[in-house]
């Protein structure tokens, strides 16, 4: 099964602004479907229209107005791997601070693993990934880290 992290967020952006952001960020090539890839990840952004829109987002503290997910590819390396995560990690805090709004990161589509908003960056202090990643690790130290409520678990 692969790894999967759902982005939700509520900032008025369009489809293409968002992928042009993520594909940036990340170093991707986008596609002709839309989707962004580079080795061991792809990735698929897109501003919702109202009946995609999960109504789970509103459990969070704000309306959904885009999704991107992130899939790791089952057969990456470690290395790759670990890189891509810091990588996703870096688009949300890019995002947060060039955009604002509020947002979600979700593992799997269920559990809160990083948000933003009013109060800035907040890594899930429970989530070991987080501080076994030697690129995320001194993130740590730069933004919040705390328990986030899990509504969906």
């Amino acid at each position: 099964m692969a790894v999967e992290y759902t982005w939700y967020g509520d900032t008025d952006i369009d489809t293409a602004a968002l992928r042009y952001f993520v594909s940036s960020l990340v170093d991707g090539a986008q596609q002709p479907d839309g989707s962004v890839l580079r080795d061991g990840l792809s990735i698929s952004a897109r501003r919702v229209v109202e009946d995609e829109v999960n109504p789970d987002a509103v459990l969070f503290g704000f309306d959904q107005r885009f999704r991107a997910t992130f899939r790791f590819a089952n057969l990456a390396d470690a290395a790759t791997t670990e890189h891509n995560t810091a990588l996703m990690v870096h688009v949300l805090i890019g995002f947060a601070q060039r955009y604002g709004g509020s947002g979600v990161l979700l593992f799997n589509g269920e559990e809160a693993v990083l948000q933003y908003g009013a109060d800035g960056v907040v890594f899930a202090s429970d989530w070991e990934d987080w501080a076994d990643n030697v690129e995320v690790a001194p993130l740590l130290e730069q933004f919040a880290s705390r328990v986030l409520p899990q509504p969906l678990l």
